[in-house]
């Protein structure tokens, strides 16, 4: 619209006056000037004033570090603060690309991430992209709002239908797909423009669009050839000058593999019958992760996460006597409980983990009294590999090969015998489980 009304509009640089001397020097500089004024300045109050007035930082997000928005909303649900996120996966030797809200991701989240704005893919200085080119010749934009949040959301959606095995489209068009551009913005709102021209902008990437939908533009004159149509679109050139991880993160993300050595921790009780050869780079911690921490009881048995304390687990068990369970299986339950107090001293056991024992037992060989007792009640553990959950039996967990990077162990089952045996609440059981321990407390 202003270059429409023929104004000559200039950024003045408001935010880094101090006072209102500078304010008016700043007026009278542009003197003889048309300026188009977008935005009310209620010079009633000193800027002073007005800094102190403004908001606190809550959130150290993206929209905050990169000044998207000093002030965003946080609300994350209108797609104007959307940024292009990409992730380098070493192993695969591969890029994944994908958008955020810049005002709901943290920085803490992003490390070793490349992060692309709209002025990462265009700017004035090493000119514009073909997508901010076609978004004001087909008019998809008045107030601008919600404009950069669109083209990053489109440009993701070119960067993606890159990586597809689909047949070469024509010179200057991509390999987008019209349902593909029309969903590509799906999330992001606009007030003011209306869609139309949007995706009229967002089509016209596309190797399959009918060039005679596409509507009023700058382009082209009503009556042109289709061919004269595709000419005349802004050129689009596939993989083009952007870059979405440098070269140079990813040799610093190849660097940093393999090369810390952490160690999964609960209260490191282990050191004190393994000696450590070198040291670690990293200790991660797991006594705060809460479902690893959970006892959960119900009809089946009791269920203990692994960094549960050995302490915490005696405690569960002997809890378990008092809750109305069969006779017998009270009694199994009292002999756990029994031998695992003779395991270690108290202030040991306030601090290893039921998890650690057992791991050390299938890893290292360890003569764990905790994880005989547990495989003679016919125990059941819970690992997560990646993303697939698996039970196994105790027997099973001990024989096979030591857990990977990739696995965890996430709980151990003691069951119930009721359950177990088959047999119902109140049938007499003739069960006789004893256990023993050859050495006194250490």
């Amino acid at each position: 619209m202003a270059n429409y009304l023929n104004f000559d509009i200039y950024d003045l640089q408001f935010t880094n006056l101090i006072g209102n001397s500078q304010l008016k020097q700043l007026l009278i500089s542009t003197a003889n000037r048309s300026i188009l004024v977008v935005e009310d300045i209620d010079c009633s109050l000193e800027l002073q004033d007005r800094r102190a007035q403004q908001p606190r930082m809550m959130n150290p997000d993206l929209a905050r570090m990169m000044n998207i928005d000093p002030y965003p909303t946080t609300q994350g649900g209108c797609g104007a603060r959307v940024v292009l996120l990409s992730k380098y996966n070493p192993v695969l030797d591969q890029v994944d690309d994908f958008t955020v809200s810049s005002c709901l991701t943290l920085l803490c989240s992003i490390n070793g991430c490349s992060i692309t704005t709209t002025e990462g893919i265009g700017n004035t200085r090493d000119g514009f992209h073909p997508i901010h080119e076609r978004f004001s010749g087909f008019h998809a934009s008045q107030c601008g709002f919600c404009t950069t949040g669109m083209c990053m959301s489109l440009f993701l959606a070119l960067v993606n239908a890159e990586k597809t095995p689909r047949p070469e489209p024509p010179l200057g068009f991509s390999k987008l797909k019209v349902f593909e551009a029309e969903k590509a913005i799906v999330g992001n709102l606009c007030r003011c423009t209306g869609y139309r021209p949007i995706v009229d902008a967002c089509k016209s990437f596309t190797a399959d669009v009918d060039m005679e939908d596409l509507g009023l533009n700058s382009f082209w004159r009503k009556g042109d050839s289709k061919d004269v149509k595709r000419s005349s679109l802004p050129s689009y050139k596939r993989n083009g000058d952007v870059c979405t991880f440098p070269q140079f993160l990813k040799s610093e993300n190849r660097m940093e593999m393999g090369v810390d050595r952490v160690k999964v921790v609960v209260g490191n009780t282990g050191l004190g019958y393994y000696k450590e050869v070198g040291s670690y780079d990293k200790y991660i911690d797991l006594r705060y992760i809460p479902e690893l921490f959970m006892i959960r009881r119900d009809d089946s048995g009791i269920n203990i996460g692994v960094a549960v304390t050995i302490s915490k687990a005696i405690e569960a068990v002997k809890e378990c006597n008092q809750h109305g369970f069969h006779t017998e299986e009270n009694m199994v339950y009292k002999k756990i409980a029994d031998h695992m107090e003779k395991v270690a001293s108290g202030f040991i056991q306030n601090s290893a983990s039921l998890g650690g024992n057992l791991v050390m037992a299938q890893r290292n060989h360890f003569p764990s009294d905790i994880a005989t007792v547990l495989l003679a009640v016919g125990s059941l553990v819970n690992i997560m590999n990646g993303l697939k959950s698996e039970e196994l039996t105790m027997e099973e967990f001990l024989r096979r090969p030591e857990l990977d990077s990739k696995s965890i162990l996430l709980s151990v089952k003691i069951p119930d015998w009721n359950r177990l045996m088959g047999i119902s609440s109140g049938t007499r059981m003739n069960l006789l489980f004893e256990t023993y321990r050859a050495a006194h407390n250490p």
